[in-house]
């Protein structure tokens, strides 16, 4: 792994000053504030960013023209929330008056607990659901002026303007995940919020724990950002004292995640606490401030269970290539729900897609086979490395 940066320890030092609702200090040595503002945004907090340089003397900020991008930043993340604020609570009203059984999940929740909503920037709301009541929530959705953009898989995507992308998630993980069969019992653990009849939540624990299963997948994907480490640290921040512990770790044990949770909140302490830092979490930081918000393609094929470092890597890609090309059945249902009752129509399917890709995603198929050729078995024993030091791996 590379060093950290001087913009990037710059940046969480600005988060965690928000966060703490303290001064900020000017930046120690000369930045590239460019590349604070690309990392910010690649991060998806700029818009938090801008609360930290707004406090600082005008000789501390960065230049006029790139303060004014942090800015646009900020004004669009508050007209974005408001405009969430707004729809999600009509979807809810919407979901009781139907009798749909519906969770919010992540961001919808976590806002309410930084300092103000508008700092943490969600891209999509996700609210779980019953399978069974698809067609319902996709005719009540539809009443509320949104239109599927995507149907069926682990969850359905409805859209309206101007930014309203909703996840309506059947399932909170695949099923090829280490932790599906955790997180399939969630609605047994799931209870009623007061005043509702059909809209639940889980326990602060349960949502502790689901918040890190999720950061996990990401993690050990396509790797994830700054955001998703902030959320834990605000979130143990806000019900540290009222959480019980011992059934926290006895979950946690039950899904092989107490020593990676341990870590994950000791990297959250070394960033906005007081834990001083070490060569874990240098490596850590350095892999998630490569990561982007999302994770990267590379990080992605890395982690993918056809790459191996203990394989001959040159027959894996090869591998890796024909699963991309020509995926199963099982995975072009999702935009081809035909194939279920016709699945002799997957080689149409194969060159559907592909002609597909070559009129609109040309750049990034090229993209993806160059991230497949470049990978090395060298970054992939480095991968499994950190990984195994982190917790995941055993």
């Amino acid at each position: 792994m590379g060093i950290i940066r001087p913009e990037q320890k710059y940046l969480i030092h600005l988060l965690s000053s928000v966060l703490h609702d303290a001064q900020p200090q000017s930046p120690r040595s000369h930045l590239d504030w460019e590349k604070l503002h690309r990392q910010s945004v690649r991060h998806g907090v700029a818009n938090m960013v801008f609360y930290g340089l707004n406090r600082l003397d005008a000789d501390g900020q960065p230049p006029q023209d790139v303060m004014e991008k942090f800015r646009k930043e900020y004004k669009r993340a508050m007209a974005k929330e408001a405009t969430q604020h707004i729809a999600v609570d009509q979807l809810l009203r919407s979901f009781e008056e139907n009798g749909i059984a519906c969770m919010p999940l992540k961001g919808c929740l976590i806002k309410y607990l930084y300092p103000k909503p508008d700092m943490r920037l969600m891209a999509d709301i996700d609210i779980f659901f019953k399978t069974e009541q698809a067609e319902k929530v996709k005719q009540t959705m539809q009443g509320q002026g949104y239109t599927v953009k995507h149907q069926g898989g682990n969850h359905d995507v409805h859209y309206r303007e101007p930014y309203m992308n909703i996840e309506m998630h059947r399932r909170l993980i695949s099923e090829n995940s280490p932790y599906s069969g955790y997180l399939d019992k969630t609605w047994d653990r799931a209870v009623l919020k007061p005043g509702c009849k059909y809209t639940y939540q889980l326990s602060c624990e349960d949502f502790y724990i689901y918040l890190l299963i999720h950061l996990t997948k990401h993690y050990a994907g396509g790797g994830t950002g700054i955001r998703s480490f902030m959320d834990i640290w605000v979130y143990r921040r806000r019900y540290k004292d009222e959480m019980d512990w011992d059934y926290i770790e006895a979950e946690l044990d039950k899904v092989s995640l107490r020593e990676f949770a341990e870590n994950i909140c000791g990297l959250g302490e070394v960033w906005f606490g007081s834990r001083q830092s070490n060569a874990l979490y240098e490596e850590m930081t350095e892999y998630i401030f490569s990561s982007g918000a999302y994770g990267t393609r590379k990080h992605s094929i890395i982690s993918s269970p056809g790459i191996r470092a203990d394989k001959k890597i040159l027959p894996s890609k090869h591998a890796y290539w024909m699963k991309l090309f020509f995926p199963p059945v099982e995975i072009l249902k999702n935009p081809y729900p035909f194939l279920t009752a016709r699945p002799f129509l997957l080689p149409a399917c194969w060159v559907l897609r592909g002609v597909k890709c070559l009129l609109f995603k040309r750049r990034h198929m090229f993209h993806t086979i160059y991230n497949v050729y470049a990978v090395s078995g060298k970054d992939i024993a480095r991968m499994k490395k950190l990984h195994q030091k982190a917790g995941i791996l055993k």
